[in-house]
């Protein structure tokens, strides 16, 4: 029995109509998620933010970290708690690297946000900000501005790749109208770095995530032959300061699309990341005796081999004929964008002929409950969602594809526990 576990499997914001809802993990916002980590770290180096929301107690154990000056997260984005949690219980080697990574602890499930991906989940992580708050709903979302639905990992249209929004008047460093992580932490004294894959600075989200971090604090690295170098510098460089240094690598994710979620691949590289990241935590140079480390991840993974493609699909016929936009959102969690006096006839289709696989919730009912965080809801909030949100069923998905079309096999964005819950471990160095 896991308690927490427990606890983010009784939280239900809203009820569906089938009879597998019980499969669905909602966010835990207030304790319990990505966000709060973020709230946490900011406690941590002395510089709270505004609206305190740290992580629950029952997440550090009964000894909590003591005071520290410099905060080190590596986030192993696309690593969902239930897999490695699995990998712990069948691999000796992996169980090893992660009891001394955790200094003996227990994997701790957090949950990611909704949409479980990458460019909700880390505005979220970057601003301590819920997606209600931030804006940010999705890999594809609706932009009043251009009246088109947008890519926000390149901060660009899905199908005129060759053109930002910059270049349209709309700047990446303005998007988010919340302050930046780094920025509020600059401004209370604490310096903020980053190690990251040299191809994804400065990109789009790259843009509105890494606001207020100095050019020289951000280090570069370009895969795994120069990654521990550039993390063994990266430790030593902020050793014995007030700091965040925030590790973000790609390579699970990218693995797991490529290759199935769950395969020989992407189990090997996690093993990898834990091995290189046990060495770099031994040399005596990165250790400080005042360092708080945590190792976390975005949201899991799972494939989807039933793929619903809304354009070819004749059981979808009268929910594309409704549709005034492409389908927005991540395919693991699409947006719908209703032409007016739809709605019933695309409700009427989805629970007779996709129960089974598809859940429908009312976009204003997902927001008044909760899904996407709080209020203040940001300003744009009904037009960036749409009208109504499908939930997938494990192992489904939805695609669009005359807004994106992606060749991978494994996926995320969804509410399944593998896709959901995030694993948190910690220790002091």
């Amino acid at each position: 029995m896991n308690p927490i576990l427990d606890r983010i499997n009784a939280s239900r914001l809203f009820d569906l109509p089938v009879d597998w809802a019980h499969e669905i993990i909602f966010p835990h916002y207030n304790g319990l998620s990505l966000r709060n980590i973020t709230h946490s770290v900011a406690a941590a180096l002395g510089a709270p933010l505004p609206d305190h929301a740290p992580l629950d107690p029952a997440v550090w154990g009964e000894v909590p970290p003591p005071d520290v000056q410099r905060v080190v997260l590596f986030l192993m984005d696309g690593t969902g708690y239930l897999y490695l949690q699995q990998l712990r219980e069948s691999d000796t080697e992996i169980a090893e690297l992660l009891d001394e990574l955790g200094g003996g602890r227990a994997i701790v499930p957090l949950t990611s946000v909704a949409p479980s991906t990458t460019c909700v989940a880390l505005t979220t992580l970057w601003t301590g900000a819920t997606p209600n708050q931030h804006g940010v709903f999705g890999t594809l979302q609706v932009l009043r501005q251009f009246s088109t639905i947008a890519d926000m990992l390149h901060f660009r249209s899905p199908t005129q790749k060759n053109s930002d929004f910059d270049a349209w008047g709309l700047k990446a460093e303005t998007f988010v109208p919340v302050r930046g992580f780094a920025e509020h932490l600059e401004a209370c004294g604490v310096e903020a770095f980053l190690l990251l894959r040299y191809n994804l600075v400065y990109t789009g989200l790259s843009r509105f995530l890494h606001r207020g971090i100095a050019k020289e604090r951000i280090l570069r690295h370009a895969g795994f032959h120069d990654f521990p170098l550039r993390l063994r510098d990266a430790l030593r460089a902020t050793r014995g300061k007030r700091a965040y240094l925030n590790i973000y690598w790609d390579g699970v994710d990218t693995t797991s699309h490529a290759y199935h979620a769950h395969s020989e691949y992407a189990r090997n590289e996690i093993l990898q990341n834990l091995r290189l990241l046990r060495d770099a935590l031994r040399d005596p140079a990165a250790q400080d005796g005042q360092t708080l480390f945590i190792l976390t991840a975005d949201h899991g993974h799972h494939d989807a081999p039933n793929k619903l493609n809304i354009l070819e699909d004749a059981r979808l016929q009268p929910v594309r004929d409704a549709l005034r936009l492409g389908t927005g959102g991540d395919n693991r969690l699409p947006q719908l964008y209703l032409r007016e006096g739809t709605r019933q006839t695309v409700l009427d289709t989805l629970a007779a002929r996709f129960a089974d696989t598809l859940a429908v919730v009312d976009a204003q009912t997902a927001v008044e409950a909760g899904f996407f965080g709080a209020p203040p809801h940001h300003w744009e909030t009904f037009m960036r969602l749409g009208d109504l949100m499908l939930i997938p069923r494990l192992g489904t998905m939805l695609y669009d594809p005359s807004v994106a079309e992606y060749d991978i096999v494994s996926y995320h964005g969804g509410l399944s526990a593998w896709e959901m819950l995030t694993p948190f471990l910690w220790r002091v160095l």
